[in-house]
């Protein structure tokens, strides 16, 4: 009995935040665009810095400039198709492999291996063919999320060259799309956790 009447106030309060603070509440109350700003701003500072709180407690490079588009994706039009859990990983996992792809090949036919700070054609020649790579692959394969196609020009470009960094890369990804689908539903946002029986948002 003790412990029904300690979880019956947890319950209120959780129905009260309910029935003022959530996501569709608010959209109903106030301005849609200060509305979807704000939890933008917040949720996905939030993500961000929950990684990075991962990334040094670990010692691992877990942030890199891609999780900062696909974050605010994921916020600011959730039921989107971009923002699709599945499209989002695996947008990120295709783009991550054509830019690794294209890094080896570019730099086994130069002789060496590519880095940005050279500024030369084999960096462009690399970029562009993993821009290539993921735009066709994510296209046939269904999975759209334009912010993936910056994670392959990332390691075309050489700034991640060990494989254990593109799977940190693949990892951070992880962790942003469910910490993502987690707080949308927590704010009362029924939003896919993998993937939409019929998936045709724009």
């Amino acid at each position: 009995m003790a412990g029904n009447k300690g979880h019956k106030p947890l319950k209120r309060r959780w129905q009260i935040w309910r029935a003022r603070l959530s996501t569709p509440v608010l959209l109903a109350r106030f301005d849609e665009h200060k509305v979807v700003s704000a939890i933008t701003a917040v949720n996905g500072g939030l993500a961000i810095l929950t990684i990075g709180f991962f990334s040094w407690l670990t010692s691992m490079p877990l942030i890199f400039p891609a999780l900062g588009p696909s974050a605010f994706i994921l916020f600011s039009s959730p039921f989107a198709k971009a923002a699709v859990p599945r499209n989002v990983i695996m947008g990120h996992m295709v783009s991550l492999a054509s830019g690794y792809v294209a890094w080896q090949m570019v730099s086994f036919m130069s002789g060496y291996q590519v880095r940005l700070i050279t500024g030369d054609w084999p960096v462009f020649c690399s970029a562009a063919a993993a821009m290539a790579l993921s735009s066709l692959l994510m296209i046939r394969l269904s999975c759209p999320h334009p912010p993936a196609c910056a994670s392959g020009l990332i390691v075309a470009m050489g700034a991640f060259g060990q494989q254990w960094h593109l799977l940190l890369m693949a990892l951070a990804v992880v962790i942003l799309t469910f910490q993502a689908v987690s707080l949308n539903r927590f704010a009362g946002l029924q939003v896919p956790i993998w993937t939409k029986p019929h998936d045709d948002n724009p």
